[in-house]
């Protein structure tokens, strides 16, 4: 009998070792004597104290949360490469979803938000968007028809960054950004054509800007260095031909010079000394 005791003494320290287990214990003791000696209204009590008690492991493939009334506000659920989480409005309409995907080796997670809803009037399409991969991690605003509006990025590396908008036929009208080669700014019209663009280097030795005609050619360039050494614009025409050339260096001084559609010198000032 002592044997027997000090066994079960032993099997009873382990048990308290573990809080989880002893919950379990605990539950399923109460509810076999609520099963013997209550009514079945009590022992559903009993059942749901003991998932109170031992929240556990749940294995699912979806999950339905709900509100107090009963309805729900949000999903949780797997597919073949990824999971997601789904928040719903009242009637049922997506508001935000965010999730992960697996393409082979690659993971990609995200975020967005959607209109059609109690937050944002519309058709239900996908209003903004943040994600992260291995090649970078962006965020995109989109207009009522679902096109992207604003997109914004870094590299994964981090080596590169930048910003455009685009209008309705995903044409991008303006941006900028940086990267190992300089920061830059660009400007495209409606019939997707750059106009302008501007830049300057990475260690700021030179800077300068260009606009361009409606078939995207150049027609002034503005530059100059860092120390202002040197500064200087061409006008140029329709075939490429400069036309107007002014300039400053610290070591020759400054000068206009105008030409005709040929190239040939048709004005120029200061006059060389002694002319």
């Amino acid at each position: 009998m002592d044997n027997q005791i000090s066994v079960l003494s032993e099997r009873v320290a382990r048990l308290e070792k573990s809080n989880r287990v002893m919950k379990v214990i605990f539950a399923l003791a109460v509810l076999v004597i609520a099963a013997t000696s209550s009514t079945p209204r009590l022992l559903a009590k009993t059942v749901r104290k003991m998932a109170a008690l031992d929240a556990g492991t749940i294995t699912a493939q979806r999950i339905n949360l709900v509100n107090s009334g009963g309805q729900i506000v949000a999903v949780l659920g797997t597919s073949a490469n990824g999971a997601g989480l789904v928040f719903v409005d009242g009637l049922g309409r997506w508001l935000m979803a965010l999730g992960t995907t697996q393409n082979g080796t690659k993971t990609t997670a995200g975020l967005a938000l959607y209109d059609g809803n109690t937050a944002l009037a519309g058709k239900g399409v996908v209003r903004a968007a943040v994600g992260v991969s291995s090649d970078g991690a962006g965020l995109t605003a989109l207009d009522g028809a679902g096109n992207p509006a604003l997109i914004s990025g870094v590299s994964g590396d981090g080596t590169s960054a930048g910003s455009l908008v685009t209008d309705s036929s995903g044409n991008s009208r303006a941006g900028f950004g940086n990267a190992s080669n300089g920061s830059g700014f660009f400007a495209n019209d409606a019939n997707n054509v750059t106009r302008y663009v501007a830049g300057v280097n990475p260690s700021g030795a030179q800077a300068g800007s260009v606009t361009f005609d409606a078939t995207g050619k150049p027609q002034l360039a503005l530059g100059g260095n860092g120390d202002a050494s040197a500064a200087g614009k061409l006008a140029l025409d329709a075939t490429g031909q400069d036309r107007l050339d002014a300039g400053y260096s610290a070591a020759g001084g400054g000068g206009v010079v105008v030409k005709d559609a040929t190239g040939a010198v048709t004005w120029y000032a200061p006059e060389p000394a002694g002319e």
